[in-house]
C-alpha cells in the first residue's frame, strides 16, 4: 500500500511540475490591431492607451508586438532596409520619440537615432521589449499628458505584414528556473557554512599557538638567567 501511494505521489508531482513549466505568461493588457498594416510611418491610435501605460509599469512586465508574417528586414541600418516601431502620443509632444528597434534594426545600426531601445527578442513574428525601459522613455519624453498613445510602424517593408496584437505580459517563472534559484541559494548557504566551519576549526590551533608564545619567552628567560 505504501509503495502504491509513493508511486501515485510521484506521478502527481511530475504532473504539477509540467503544469507550472508550461503555464502561459500572465497577460495584463492586450489589444488586437488586425488592420494595422506595416508601412513608412503607418500609425495606429490605441483604444486603451491609458491601460497600456499602466501595464508597462508592472514589475517584470514585457511589451509584446506580434506580426502576422515575417518582415524580411534583416538588418544593417541601410537607407533601403529598416524596420522599427515608435511609441508617441496623439499630440506629438513626445520628445524624443520612443523608438523601438527590431532584429532588423538595432541601436548599433543607427546610432544617430536618440534613445532607440533594442528589443529583448525577435523571432520574425513576435518582438518583445522591457516594459519598464519603454515606459521610462515615454515618461522622459513628456508624453504622459499629450493625448492617447500611438504606435507607429516605420519600415521599408511596405505592406509586408500586419500587426495583429500588442500586449503586455508578465512571464511566468518556470519550475526549472525556480529549482535553479533554490539550488543556487543552497550552494551559497553551504559555502558560507563550510567557510565558517573552516574558520572555527582553525581558531583553536591558532589560540594554542598564541598561548605557547609567552611560555616560550619565559623559558628562554630562565635559560638565559642560568647562563649568567
Amino acid at each position: 500500500m505504501k509503495k502504491v501511494l509513493s508511486i501515485a505521489l510521484a506521478i502527481v508531482m511530475v504532473l504539477s511540475v509540467s503544469v507550472v513549466a508550461f503555464a502561459d505568461d500572465e497577460v495584463i493588457w492586450s489589444e488586437d490591431t488586425l488592420f494595422f498594416t506595416a508601412g513608412n510611418w503607418a500609425d495606429y491610435t490605441l483604444e486603451d492607451g491609458d491601460g497600456l501605460l499602466e501595464a508597462l509599469q508592472v514589475e517584470g512586465a514585457v511589451l509584446v508586438i506580434t506580426r502576422d508574417a515575417e518582415s524580411g528586414v534583416t538588418g544593417g541600418g541601410t537607407s533601403d532596409s529598416y524596420e522599427n516601431f515608435i511609441l508617441i502620443d496623439s499630440w506629438y509632444v513626445c520628445n524624443p520619440y520612443v523608438w523601438l528597434g527590431t532584429a532588423g534594426h538595432t541601436a548599433a545600426d543607427e546610432p544617430s537615432k536618440e534613445g532607440l531601445i533594442d528589443c529583448l527578442s525577435d523571432d520574425g513574428l513576435v518582438v518583445t521589449y522591457d516594459a519598464a525601459t519603454v515606459y521610462a522613455a515615454y515618461e522622459a519624453g513628456g508624453a504622459l499628458d499629450g493625448g492617447s498613445p500611438i504606435i507607429i510602424i516605420n519600415t521599408s517593408a511596405e505592406g509586408a505584414y500586419k500587426v495583429t496584437n500588442i500586449s503586455v505580459v508578465v512571464p511566468e517563472t518556470t519550475e526549472e528556473e525556480a529549482v535553479e534559484d533554490v539550488n543556487a541559494s543552497e550552494e551559497t548557504t553551504e559555502e558560507a557554512s563550510e567557510s565558517t566551519e573552516t574558520s572555527t576549526a582553525s581558531s583553536p590551533d591558532t589560540g594554542v599557538a598564541l598561548a605557547l608564545v609567552p611560555m616560550a619567552i619565559a623559558g628562554f628567560a630562565v635559560v638565559s638567567s642560568k647562563r649568567r
